[in-house]
């Protein structure tokens, strides 16, 4: 088999989003045309998903949610580096973290910086929106409400996998494994390539408000990437950060005080300036603890060098 490696840059970039493409549109075909048959919903219904709406049309579009996401993220990626190198694994930096610490270090950096990246995303939604992005925005609040209802632990199972575990596992994959690697091919250093796919990880996710804070994340898991030289760490940090979210609403169903403070419309002081800590702290200790990518780390044939003494920045 002629693997895509062979292939010039361009066409091997124009490959993989014609898969993506393919994915996208067969993903869409079958929430379009089998899922009426098969649930008993329209699409419509589910556009109109709210915290009324009933734990089966929950179910249903939560499962249409995570279709889409293996379809347009997980499955390109996996596929596309079958036929791309004979080692998939290695093609797609899934690689045993060289030290143990480093995946909690990379959890602690997300967590840390979830009050920061919330502080974020409410100080974008006051500047002065048209009055169709907020209500899309109010319409995306509904509906993420409505995810976290969650009266029994197996639905909280079935949020937590689809909302956190698929998107944490794919997005990376595609954006860090795929993307960071075809940028950093023909920009040989680390920080435009982590910008580069910052921002699309960000544009991908289409939340106006949301942007700024997203393109961060972004940032941090690309830079996990980069000291650890293992995709599995940024992997790691990306579910516990969505998960986190996830956990608590699923606790504030049966305990007061943890529900007052997620309706909380404002960053407590105390929870800002902890995350802070946290994260600076834990990002201090990564760089410590640091295995980084090797400076070749995106050919497509030379086999790694000796890791580096610092990142490839």
């Amino acid at each position: 088999m002629k693997y895509f490696r062979t292939f010039p840059w361009g066409m091997q970039l124009l490959l993989f989003f014609l898969m993506v493409f393919t994915m996208l549109s067969f993903g869409s075909w079958c929430v379009t045309m089998l899922l009426p048959k098969l649930a008993g919903i329209t699409i419509e219904d589910l556009t109109r998903i709210n915290e009324k709406s009933s734990l089966n049309q929950l179910s249903v579009k939560l499962m249409v949610q995570g279709v889409l996401s293996i379809s347009i993220f997980m499955v390109p990626a996996l596929l596309y580096s079958y036929l791309s190198h004979p080692n998939l694994s290695y093609y797609l930096g899934l690689r045993k973290p060289r030290k143990v610490i480093q995946i909690l270090l990379a959890i602690l950096i997300m967590l840390g910086a979830d009050p920061i990246l919330v502080l974020l995303q409410d100080l974008i939604s006051h500047l002065p929106f048209a009055e169709s992005t907020k209500k899309a925005e109010e319409a995306n609040q509904l509906m993420q409400q409505a995810y976290f209802r969650m009266p029994a632990f197996s639905d909280f199972l079935r949020t937590f996998t689809i909302m956190a575990l698929i998107p944490a596992i794919g997005e990376e994959l595609f954006f860090r494994g795929l993307l960071m690697r075809f940028a950093h091919q023909k920009v040989r250093t680390m920080a435009l390539p982590i910008i580069f796919t910052a921002a699309v990880f960000s544009f991908a996710h289409a939340n106006v408000f949301g942007f700024a804070s997203i393109f961060v994340a972004g940032i941090l898991l690309a830079v996990i990437y980069n000291l650890t030289g293992s995709i599995w760490c940024s992997i790691a940090a990306h579910a516990a950060f969505n998960g986190s979210q996830i956990v608590m609403a699923y606790l504030g169903n049966s305990n007061t005080a943890v529900k007052t403070f997620l309706n909380n419309n404002t960053v407590p002081v105390w929870y800002l300036i902890g995350g802070f800590v946290v994260a600076t702290g834990a990002i201090y200790l990564l760089v410590k603890n640091k295995t980084p990518l090797a400076k070749n780390w995106s050919d497509d044939f030379d086999p790694p060098t000796a890791l580096p003494e610092e990142p490839a920045y």
